[in-house]
């Protein structure tokens, strides 16, 4: 059972990591389908080496991997699966009617990950269900103390996006976003 000290803890997280996802969705541009909300918790080393852990194996997960690993080399970021650098914890999936969205929190007892998704998405439309759209979350932890060091969640909100034309875009702002917690190289 986790000490008490660790339970407050863990709460201050998610009330933050809540917190700034809440003032993030606020502040989306209504014209803009894309909405971005990035919590962080520490800096990360630039040139640091990574390997990414999917959520679910699947085709569109394996597609935001291969575009991570290499937005990230693109930034001087190495890929090293296996190593005990960062790990970037995908997972993508449709959202909405006809879409499979992640559970609201689940328990991974393979690696003693706890995963909590927020949905700050408008609840106006009682009985329609959010329309269709693309999401992904990123996670990023260091490997040797199992710390997060930052979160997103980026979706395309257009009704019907296409995972695979989005994906890129979308991955390329994950990243600009992270750009802005990697401490300058020496």
């Amino acid at each position: 059972m986790p000490s008490k000290g660790n339970m407050e803890h863990a709460m201050r997280l998610i009330f933050g990591m809540a917190s700034a996802l809440i003032l993030m969705a606020s502040t989306a541009r209504a014209d803009d389908p894309m909405q971005l909300a990035v919590v962080t918790y520490g800096k990360i080393p630039a040139g640091s080496g990574f390997e990414t852990e999917m959520f679910q194996n699947t085709e569109i997960s394996n597609h935001v991997a291969s575009a991570l690993r290499e937005a990230l080399a693109a930034r001087g970021f190495h890929y090293q699966p296996g190593g005990r650098g960062l790990v970037f914890a995908i997972n993508a999936d449709r959202t909405g009617r006809s879409g499979i969205s992640p559970p609201a929190g689940s328990y991974d007892p393979n690696n003693g990950q706890l995963h909590i998704i927020f949905n700050t998405a408008d609840t106006d439309q009682q009985g329609q269900g959010v329309p269709r759209g693309y999401r992904i979350n990123l996670s990023v932890y260091d490997r040797e103390s199992g710390r997060y060091i930052w979160r997103a969640e980026i979706d395309d909100l257009k009704p019907d996006a296409n995972p695979f034309d989005a994906t890129k875009p979308m991955v390329e702002q994950l990243v600009a976003a992270l750009q802005k917690s990697v401490m300058p190289s020496e």
